[in-house]
């Protein structure tokens, strides 16, 4: 059997539609990933594992034979492949269209200049960071901002909070001349919405922090804010409703998102609470 040097090994077998289960039991625990499917009229499945760099691939092959002495099938022959060390979120992003959403054009680097007349743009890479206006929570929360843009012409500063990609705080500093704070727990996420704040030349319009809340300097220094977004999960916009509702101005808006239909009573009380009313749903 030959090495495959660094980095994530896959592992490729045919088996009979009757064996998959037995292969699956067999393998799942001694594997990064294991997935399988039909193949042509389903009475063979294609079994792919995913080993991790340096795996032992001798250990799988044993495994695999006793997968197969259960089954009673004759042992699989095994394709062995090395899987690139690509960037597979930024791969997939070079695929997709531009999106118009609410009076925002959500593109990528291979759609520049392409905006329709009226639209703001954004462009967005997103990396490894969540938020490319694809999610209906993103998308919502954009058309939430661009409505809250007709009514309101000036704001005293707006908070993101969890900001991902940095595509709401974007939105908000190319509707409004204020201040823009936005904050993500993930180093990561930060770091992929400042280079984005970089592409849309925003970067002097938007102030960057990792924060768990809204309790750090770089935030609390700035607050009250006319507008607050928290797309984020309903645990952590349960838990932090008293920080979040106390970052609102007098008379702001409160912009949540990240929740499921289930979840939406428990996160309205948390906020009624201390407070906030519903304006829109």
């Amino acid at each position: 059997m030959t090495a495959l040097g660094s980095g994530l090994i896959e592992a490729r077998m045919i088996v009979p539609a009757a064996a998959v289960t037995t292969f699956e039991l067999m393998l799942a625990d001694a594997v990064l990933a294991l997935t399988s499917f039909e193949i042509g009229d389903g009475r063979a499945w294609s079994v792919e594992a995913l080993l991790a760099p340096g795996g032992d691939q001798g250990a799988f092959a044993a495994c695999v034979a006793q997968a197969a002495a259960i089954a009673a099938i004759p042992e699989p022959d095994l394709a062995w492949r090395l899987v690139p060390q690509n960037d597979w979120v930024s791969e997939t992003q070079k695929l997709l269209s531009p999106l118009q959403l609410g009076r925002f054009w959500v593109h990528g680097r291979d759609h520049r200049g392409a905006a329709p007349a009226g639209c703001l743009a954004l462009e967005i890479e997103a990396g490894l960071a969540f938020g490319t206006g694809r999610h209906a929570t993103t998308s919502l929360c954009l058309d939430a901002l661009s409505d809250l843009a007709r009514q309101r012409r000036h704001i005293a500063g707006l908070l993101d909070v969890g900001c991902g990609s940095g595509i709401l705080a974007m939105a908000g500093a190319r509707l409004w001349p204020g201040l823009v704070v936005a904050s993500d727990l993930d180093p990561v996420a930060v770091r992929t919405a400042r280079a984005n704040a970089r592409i849309n030349g925003l970067s002097r319009r938007l102030r960057l922090a990792v924060a768990d809340g809204v309790q750090a300097p770089a935030i609390a220094c700035h607050a009250p804010y006319e507008i607050v977004v928290a797309n984020i999960l309903a645990p952590p916009l349960i838990a932090m409703a008293r920080p979040l509702a106390a970052s609102v101005a007098p008379g702001g808006v409160l912009i949540l998102s990240g929740l499921l239909v289930t979840q939406e009573q428990a996160v309205f009380q948390a906020y009624r609470a201390q407070g906030l009313h519903l304006r829109q749903r």
